[in-house]
């Protein structure tokens, strides 16, 4: 009886960090000036069974992934407030940064969470501030395949994709 009452203590504990790392970024959802686009495991599971895409490697990609995150905004203000929620997330996520580009005002972070070998990552985390003033903010989660993640963002049409490829070589070597 001990043991189960410690580990719904532990539970308790750590739920708080568990709910704030998932919804850290959901409060820009609601905000104007920002466009969200938000895509749920069952979503990708559903793109899989319908089955729309005729590219089998595109559907095994999907197939692994929980979930898709993107906020996009051109307010300053937004901006900055995406800038702090982003330090404090990159302090308590455990994030390896994998690669920053800073080319023509355009400034690219991009940061992952190791998964079961070197091609996968459990989560890819991307910060993107672009000299016009777009701010974006991406978080894929799932067991993802850094050789096709450009694939994925190119189909999607994801912003600030064309920076995952780059990636993708760099974690190799």
């Amino acid at each position: 009886m001990k043991v189960n009452k410690l580990i719904i203590a532990i539970a308790l504990v750590i739920s708080p960090f568990i709910n704030y790392a998932q919804s850290q970024f959901d409060k820009f959802e609601d905000m104007d000036g920002v466009t969200t686009i938000v895509v749920s495991q069952k979503a990708f599971e559903l793109m899989t069974k319908i089955g729309v895409e005729s590219d089998d490697e595109y559907l095994d990609l999907i197939k692994n992934l929980k979930s898709l995150k993107v906020f996009v905004t051109e307010n300053t203000d937004v901006a900055k407030q995406m800038a702090i929620e982003v330090k404090n997330y990159l302090k308590t996520s455990n994030l390896e940064e994998l690669m920053r580009v800073n080319d023509n005002g355009n400034n690219v972070k991009i940061y992952i969470k190791e998964g079961n070998n070197k091609d996968f990552v459990k989560e890819l985390f991307m910060f993107v501030k672009s000299e016009d003033n777009q701010t974006v903010i991406i978080s894929l989660t799932g067991d993802i395949d850094l050789n096709q993640i450009s694939k994925l963002t190119e189909k999607m049409n994801i912003p600030g994709g064309e920076h995952l490829n780059k990636a993708s070589k760099q974690k190799k070597s």
